[in-house]
């Protein structure tokens, strides 16, 4: 009686045992395709595009006025490739090249109780993975900037620290140490004010503090570094579709470009803090376009907005947004900015495609060691 008891007791637990077994190895196998898919589809270098739609919308009131717009276009660059820039103005136009920008200048006389838009079109295609660009070295590269305070005694002395630390990586060791020393602000917006000594001190900023935290610290140790400004452009994960709007200073971005070994490439403290810290270093996600050094760019900015003021007595617009700058001999006139971004070619889908049909094959073929359970029910 305890014999047939114990032998079917015995049957039942290795069927069972038999069935976990193969649950767990399909288990297993899913979580490891779902790895592998995601790993390719952010970790393996691919190319993204978009198509920017930038729309000025101008309306006048009872009384005809002239109105005066300058606008910044990215220029093509180490980690992206700006093309096919159409511009629909009724007005005159002129573009003034930079090193990384084109100034556009428009103007145009509107009657009363007229609408008119200034519609500003171009490609981007920007590249996911490692990148490093040669370029050469300035003296500013080494030295105290505005707000980025690499000769004070305590970003020197936190800089020596991070530096007598064994580690063959000396960027990485201070790009690790911004991230995680601070914390990102829910509440100050002005991005441009938050001093790398201030930004130490405190523990809280917005991303232009990440970014000058980097650039002093490293320039403390003696390694080149340059903060520069842009855009970050939305991801169809957290935005919804593929269509973004892009506000200032909303997705207005800072990040750092740093030497090492001769080579350029780029890093963004802000998004490091996160739980994928080496995503965002020495690599482009694929939505980071910059506009420039910030000094260089402000430089621009500034240019801009002396010619707006000098052809014009009355601002229009966001008077903080860097990305343009207008204005108007009369009061009467509204103006309404919008950049749309619509997402195009997207190589990271072809690469998560091309793993996980090698992931699927692999496991087919591979089933009977990686399925089949091992437990005998005799």
């Amino acid at each position: 009686m305890n014999d047939q008891f114990f032998a079917r007791y015995s049957v039942h637990f290795k069927k069972v045992a038999r069935t976990t077994l193969c649950i767990g190895k399909v288990t297993f196998c899913l979580g490891l395709m779902f790895t592998a898919v995601v790993f390719a589809f952010f970790f393996f270098p691919a190319n993204l595009r978009y198509h920017v739609t930038e729309v000025f919308s101008f309306t006048s009131a009872d009384e005809e006025a002239s109105v005066f717009l300058g606008v910044l276009i990215p220029q093509s660059g180490p980690y992206q490739k700006v093309s096919n820039l159409n511009i629909h103005w009724e007005g005159t136009h002129r573009i003034e090249k930079y090193d990384h920008v084109n100034a556009l200048k428009l103007s145009t006389k509107m009657q009363a109780n007229e609408y008119i838009e200034a519609i500003i079109e171009y490609d981007v295609k920007l590249r996911q993975g490692k990148i490093s660009w040669e370029s050469p070295l300035e003296a500013f590269h080494l030295l105290p900037q505005s707000g980025i305070e690499s000769d004070h005694y305590l970003i020197r002395g936190q800089a020596a620290d991070l530096m007598s630390a064994v580690s063959s990586n000396e960027v990485y060791r201070i790009y690790s140490f911004t991230s995680d020393h601070l914390s990102y602000s829910q509440v100050q917006e002005d991005c441009i004010s938050s001093s790398a000594l201030m930004s130490y001190e405190i523990g809280s900023c917005v991303c232009a503090g990440y970014a000058r935290l980097m650039v002093a610290l490293s320039r403390a140790s003696n390694i080149p570094t340059q903060m520069v400004i842009g855009f970050l452009y939305p991801d169809p994960f957290v935005k919804r579709g593929q269509n973004g709007t892009l506000e200032n200073p909303g997705q207005a971005h800072a990040w750092v470009e740093y030497n090492s070994f001769g080579k350029w490439q780029l890093a963004d403290p802000t998004l490091g803090s996160g739980i994928w810290k080496r995503i965002y270093f020495g690599r482009n996600d694929g939505r980071h376009i910059v506009y420039g050094e910030i000094e260089q760019l402000s430089q621009i900015v500034e240019d801009q907005k002396y010619w707006a003021r000098k052809s014009a007595n009355f601002p229009l617009g966001d008077q903080d947004c860097f990305r343009y700058t207008a204005s108007s001999n009369s009061d009467g006139i509204s103006l309404s900015p919008l950049a749309q971004i619509k997402k195009g070619w997207d190589g990271r889908w072809v690469n998560a495609v091309v793993v996980w049909m090698l992931t699927t094959f692999l496991l087919c073929k591979y089933r009977e060691k990686f399925i089949s359970p091992t437990i005998s029910t005799k």
